[in-house]
């Protein structure tokens, strides 16, 4: 079969790492150790486990880290290679495992495919897997897998950009009626969004900030809205056209940061009331200003940006993916303000209720509150890769937010 494969290469990896800023099409050059290869079709590691057919499967911000040789060192334990890349999908089952049980072949399904415990065949579960957090899990490099946190990031648990791809029964969500395969693929980013959205609580009286516009950005807008948050939403993005995008899903204001060098810090002074200050040789500092940023990009700028417009006490949601360096902490401690990492999704309180972020997001968009295929702006064949590659890239140029693979029959 077809699909696109992450084979280790130290040298590979290293020239890559060091040119794809600058000369972006060395991603897609027989330098990188990504290529689209004719591969058997993968094994079922295990009775509970099925194969799927894509119907559509989502490139994800993380597998652009993947693909750029950019991840962080500090993740390598947590795979193993070679492996089949892709986590975002909408697809048909197409063989099951002697002790899958609740599913059928032929069944639409999307998969939050977060290598657990349960995954892994590990009993009892860690706590963190018993608390319905397998994002956190405890267990990445043991039990019955090769190491990895994602199907897509295991060389045991092959990934969705390809012909056929595998999940545990446990990964397995049915797609209802009248919800579109397009939709439901990217519920896995938007499930992301809700974790981080439900887990802060946010008040109406509040107002929050988002920075990027791009798909992680716009989901939160998206999940900000659809849980029932009244209060006012601003945003930060360059794009014009991912700033109207942000509008239309419901941000109130979108801050251009290009447009000065102070500009973000005199908006959201103007807008919260806050005050100002200039401190020498470095940047401006708030006092009083957004009770909540909820950081998609996750660079040094952003993060620097974000907790500098921090009202005291305020909570920062790093979601981007990245490695800031030069830092400076003061604000944290001048502000007390309270850090959240965001990783994943698992089991959510809302309205009262416990239940998985995908089940969620599945009955919004089943109930027509959510629209998230607006969302999927390009769709390539796999051997269009390179291209799919590029215009992720070059996301603004090309007017893109979520680009797709999709499987014709």
């Amino acid at each position: 079969m077809k699909a696109i494969q992450f084979k280790y290469n130290i040298p590979r990896y290293l020239v890559t790492h060091s040119l794809a800023s600058r000369f972006p099409r060395v991603v897609t050059t027989p330098i990188s150790p990504t290529q689209l290869r004719d591969i058997p079709e993968p094994m079922l590691p295990g009775p509970k486990w099925v194969k799927i057919r894509p119907t559509i499967a989502g490139i994800c911000g993380s597998d652009m880290s993947i693909f750029t040789c950019h991840e962080s060192f500090t993740l390598a334990p947590f795979a193993s290679y070679p492996f089949v890349v892709g986590h975002e999908v909408c697809g048909e089952i197409i063989e099951m495992g002697s002790d899958v049980e609740g599913f059928e072949v032929g069944e639409r399904v999307t998969v939050c495919g977060v290598l657990g415990c349960v995954a892994r065949g590990i009993d009892p579960p860690c706590r963190m897997c018993q608390r319905g957090l397998p994002m956190l899990c405890e267990n990445f490099t043991e039990g019955r897998l090769q190491a990895g946190m994602f199907v897509g990031s295991s060389a045991d648990a092959s990934g969705f950009m390809a012909e056929v791809g595998v999940a545990h029964e446990s990964h397995l969500l049915k797609i209802p009626d009248g919800v579109s395969s397009e939709d439901a693929s990217v519920v896995e980013p938007f499930a992301c969004t809700l974790h981080m959205v439900l887990l802060n609580e946010v008040k109406d009286d509040e107002t929050v900030l988002v920075y990027g516009c791009g798909v992680m950005g716009l989901c939160t807008i998206a999940a900000l809205r659809v849980v029932g948050f009244r209060g006012r939403i601003l945003a930060v993005e360059p794009s014009p056209f991912h700033a109207d995008k942000a509008k239309q899903v419901g941000a109130d204001e979108v801050i251009n940061p290009a447009a000065g060098k102070d500009h973000i810090y005199r908006v959201v002074a103007e807008r919260t009331g806050a005050k100002l200050y200039k401190p020498i040789l470095t940047r401006p500092l708030l006092i009083g200003g957004v009770d909540r940023v909820f950081d998609t990009i996750g660079i040094s700028g952003s993060i620097d940006t974000s907790l500098r417009i921090l009202a005291n006490r305020g909570t920062f949601n790093l979601l981007g993916i990245t490695e800031p360096k030069g830092m400076d902490w003061t604000p944290i401690w001048l502000k007390e303000l309270t850090i959240h990492g965001i990783y994943g999704y698992g089991m959510e309180n809302y309205e009262g209720r416990r239940e998985h972020a995908f089940a969620l997001a599945l009955e919004f968009l089943a109930q027509g509150k959510l629209d998230l295929a607006q969302f999927i702006t390009h769709r390539f064949t796999l051997d269009q890769w390179r291209q799919a590659l590029q215009v992720c890239m070059h996301k603004a140029t090309n007017r893109a937010i979520k680009v797709s693979f999709i499987f014709p029959r």
